[in-house]
């Protein structure tokens, strides 16, 4: 039994059709696509598929094929079979279809907004507006990733702003899937001849031929950039470094000028939280190496947190877990505010950690913390620079607590013996020297960082860190601590109790 018999109960009469639409009127047609024309249409009667449309209105999108397109034939049985089986509320839902009289056409639910791509430079739509298409978009490519079910995934193979439409509310809804994929969940690629939009590709599938769900990764990281950017993946009016948008964003990252390309009218609305997640998620998607990708899980949980530091919420810095002791030397704060950013540390050891020193740039202008450490000049003269990039942040701490010999004049001192930094880009170290002393070990989630906290007196005595925790009215909701280990902690408390 073919799939056209298997789903005749899909089956809507050309008869029906013609008269949603006018006969195929021009005052009807809303599109043109490389396969054939898309019309507006008001069905008469419900269908056994149609039933969602109830509490929505008979309004429907019409795609009628080009009779000469044998390409759009296959297109044609390839969004029956996927559409017809998978449905998600950030899936553009099949109604129906139409094979009669030489005429191919497929039916399906409205968006009364239409595409995405209309709106990339329209002032009207909101950083938040954006952020939800951007989730509701990733919601709609997981589900086809990983949660169709029957041992199954369906790549979508031509991810774009023009491919997702938008619906009265403004919910995003992933569409066209002629260039689909259906593979096995044990399936890590697809061989496919190279297909599907100029400037959204893969540059992986380009070489190889493999089609993958990290492909789909790629091409919504375009999107996520046309969102933010306010423009097109390529402008083909331009004949410079412009035309190219994943060029253009690469180069203005690596120069630290990623600001000049951001929609104006949105880089006065967003908070900076907000924009850097967003940033940092959309670059991870455009990496060469395809396993550095993200999945699309961790896109919308990092799309959500831009949502959430953008919409109603305060960053409330707490204290993070503290490391070393809590009486030796004296106190320091280096507390970072929301329009700082953290640009250099400065870290004086050998085996263990001197003097630690903090650079934050704050409008264009750097501003430099006290050393702390190295009182009476007891430096090691080894001193290790650390330089941020625009868009880096740090998100884990580790390192290791140790106690100076003891002497006839001093009874020793609980201090840092060793210091790894570890940001979304890198991770430093370790500086000092790392011995099997008490360890720790602090990770959180970007964005979190605000600053750091400790004492010092001779040498660093102990440092923790502060970490954002987002308020809603006011409440403070648990901190993002990853715990150390319980021998660790045993082992610090003790050196507390002895006066360290």
């Amino acid at each position: 039994m073919s799939i056209l018999q298997e789903l005749n109960h899909l089956r809507i009469p050309l008869e029906d059709i013609k008269q949603a639409t006018n006969n195929f009127s021009r005052e009807n047609l809303i599109g043109r696509g490389g396969f054939g024309s898309v019309y507006k249409g008001e069905l008469i009667r419900s269908y056994a598929s149609a039933s969602s449309l109830e509490n929505q209105g008979r309004s429907v999108a019409v795609k009628r094929l080009d009779k000469s397109s044998d390409q759009g034939q296959k297109e044609f049985l390839r969004e029956i079979e996927i559409l017809s089986h998978y449905r998600h509320r950030n899936v553009v839902s099949l109604v129906g279809f139409c094979k009669e009289d030489e005429e191919i056409i497929l039916v399906y639910q409205y968006a009364s907004r239409g595409s995405l791509d209309k709106y990339l430079a329209t002032t009207h739509i909101t950083w938040v507006q954006r952020l939800r298409i951007c989730i509701g978009a990733a919601r709609g490519l997981n589900y086809l990733h990983s949660n169709v079910g029957e041992g199954r995934r369906v790549i979508h193979g031509d991810v774009k702003s023009s491919n997702i439409v938008l619906d009265a509310n403004w919910e995003a809804k992933v569409c066209d899937f002629g260039l689909a994929k259906i593979a096995n969940t044990n399936q890590s690629f697809v061989f496919s001849p190279v297909s599907g939009t100029g400037g959204y590709l893969d540059p992986s599938y380009q070489v190889t031929g493999m089609l993958t769900k990290e492909s789909d990764v790629y091409s919504l990281g375009v999107t996520l950039f046309e969102v933010l950017c306010g423009r097109a993946a390529v402008m083909a009016t331009l004949q410079d470094e412009r035309r190219d948008l994943t060029y253009l964003v690469k180069t203005r990252y690596e120069e630290g000028r990623l600001e000049e390309i951001v929609e104006p009218n949105l880089l006065q609305q967003m908070k900076m939280d907000s924009f850097r997640n967003f940033f940092r998620i959309a670059y991870q998607c455009l990496s060469k190496d395809r396993k550095k990708r993200p999945t699309m899980g961790a896109i919308i949980k990092q799309l959500e947190i831009s949502l959430k530091y953008q919409v109603g919420c305060r960053h409330a810095p707490i204290e993070g877990r503290y490391c070393g002791s809590y009486i030796g030397g004296r106190p320091f704060s280096f507390r970072l505010e929301s329009h700082q950013k953290l640009r250099r540390i400065l870290i004086d050891h050998d085996d263990w950690i001197h003097s630690i020193q903090f650079t934050a740039e704050e409008h264009g202008k750097l501003y430099s913390s006290e050393q702390c450490g190295g009182d009476g000049g007891h430096n090691s003269g080894q001193t290790s620079e650390i330089n941020f990039g625009a868009y880096e942040e740090i998100i884990g701490i580790s390192g290791t607590v140790g106690d100076t010999p003891s002497t006839w004049f001093d009874l020793g001192s609980t201090i840092i013996t060793s210091l790894s930094i570890k940001t979304t880009e890198n991770t430093y170290g370790p500086f000092g020297r790392h011995t099997d002393e008490s360890s720790f070990s602090e990770d959180w989630d970007a964005g979190s960082f605000a600053g750091f906290y400790g004492r010092y007196g001779w040498w660093l005595n102990g440092l923790g860190c502060y970490l954002n925790v987002i308020t809603q009215n006011g409440i403070q909701t648990r901190a993002p601590f990853l715990k150390i280990g319980m021998q660790a902690l045993l082992q610090a408390s003790m050196v507390v109790m002895a006066g360290g």
